[in-house]
């Protein structure tokens, strides 16, 4: 069986849900086949912690996420090191992912998305950029809106679903 990690935010700011959290959360409670991880809102936490989990669980897929304050979920195909220092290497990464057959699915679910090179140089970007420096095959990174009555966790879970789906064949 192929291993899956996704991960999402704890909150903060003034987001007092994190929507990009409670989706991953929503779908691993449907779904026994993936390892769903809360990730703390900290850059060097968090890419410790993505590294971490990545070397525990040896992921074949990993989809990160996290909240942007954007109508529409994003999908993110560059990762940027931000304040971690690059130790020498590339201060850019690109994703490893099926981009067009996952913006296709997601439309295909009657839902938005658009594909972006920016992940917002937050702790979103740095996360991403940890996550791309493993030797995981596919790796990317999924912004979704802010919760409310348009982004409950179960429409960001669909979104989440179908992003995974095209990794997975």
């Amino acid at each position: 069986m192929t291993q899956i990690l996704l991960t999402g935010f704890e909150p903060f700011a003034d987001w007092p849900v994190n929507s990009s959290w409670e989706a991953v959360r929503h779908l691993a409670a449907r779904r026994g086949d993936l390892s769903a991880k809360r990730l703390p809102v900290d850059h060097e936490l968090a890419a410790e912690a993505v590294r971490a989990l990545i070397d525990d669980l040896r992921p074949e897929i990993v989809l990160l996420t996290g909240l942007a304050d954007d109508p529409v979920p994003r999908l993110e195909r560059l990762g940027r090191a931000g304040p971690l220092p690059p130790h020498g290497g590339p201060s850019e990464r690109p994703g490893r992912w099926p981009w067009t057959a996952a913006r296709d699915g997601v439309v295909a679910q009657g839902l938005p998305i658009r594909l972006s090179d920016d992940a917002g140089g937050f702790v979103c970007d740095t996360t991403y950029w940890a996550a791309l420096g493993t030797g995981v095959p596919l790796v990317a990174f999924l912004h979704l809106p802010p919760p409310g009555p348009d982004w409950t966790p179960e429409r960001g879970a669909r979104v989440v679903e179908a992003v995974l789906a095209a990794a997975m064949g």
